[in-house]
């Protein structure tokens, strides 16, 4: 694991026991893609979220969401970070924005989410 910031770290680990424990592949590579170098890491626009997901759907960015575009669904969506416009969007359009913790404890075995990277 590369990553210095402790909570990062913490996160991954936690996606990686609960890959582990639930038996659910999804946990595991959403803490290889969220531990990989700083040149690496995923920033995904609401824009490409909403292009990419289902109304209601459980969508999981194993890095930082942005508010640059438009949520036109309710969607629940999971992420290390959020930019406070995106979680006033996702919330605004009914949808729901979860912490990792949240969002595993929600989705144990990853069944119906999304991962988008």
């Amino acid at each position: 694991m590369t990553a210095s910031n402790p909570v990062l770290r913490r996160a991954s680990v936690m996606l990686e026991r609960a890959g582990k424990n639930q038996k659910a592949p999804i946990w595991s590579k959403a803490s290889e893609m969220l531990s990989s170098l700083t040149k690496n890491r995923i920033e995904v626009n609401l824009a490409r979220i909403s292009k990419v997901s289902v109304e209601g759907q459980a969508v999981f960015v194993p890095g930082k969401v942005l508010g640059t575009g438009v949520i036109d669904k309710k969607l629940v969506v999971g992420a290390f970070a959020f930019s406070s416009s995106a979680r006033s969007k996702i919330e605004a359009g009914g949808g729901s924005a979860l912490s990792i913790e949240e969002f595993v404890k929600k989705y144990p075995k990853g069944s119906g989410v999304k991962l988008v990277r």
